[in-house]
């Protein structure tokens, strides 16, 4: 229930009149922070913490390919193994955006994105957002 409750808060339980929410039990004020991109840029990686507790920034990155469905599925598959040592149990959200179009080298025609793929939110809390 807590990470339902994170997601979209606890309004109802927040009973002290005396605090702002952010200051009771659990809040659903995101953390924001504001990114300025540069031309080089080619994706940006949003995930929850689920993911960070398991791998680091380094390692997401490092595991970017030309086609991001695979990278989302190969980053929550290593989360949920059991080398992980039960790190990736909590909520796991992945988002990566990609801001360039990717460079497809010894791919076969086959497994090239098509131009127009859209986000693909899966119900296994897979996110992927392609060239649109």
């Amino acid at each position: 229930m807590l990470n339902v409750s994170r997601a979209i808060g606890d309004m109802e339980f927040k009973q002290n009149k005396f605090l702002p929410a952010e200051k009771q039990i659990v809040t659903a004020t995101p953390d924001i922070n504001n990114v300025e991109l540069c031309d080089d840029d080619e994706f940006i990686v949003l995930a929850s913490g689920g993911i960070w507790n398991c791998m680091s920034t380094q390692q997401v990155v490092d595991m970017q390919e030309s086609k991001l469905s695979v990278v989302c599925e190969r980053v929550l598959d290593r989360c949920l193994s059991s080398t992980a040592g039960g790190k990736g149990c909590n909520n796991m959200t992945l988002i990566i955006v990609q801001f360039k179009k990717p460079v497809f080298s010894a791919e076969s025609e086959d497994e090239k994105p098509s131009p127009k793929e859209e986000a693909v939110i899966g119900s296994d809390s897979k996110a992927v957002v392609n060239d649109c």
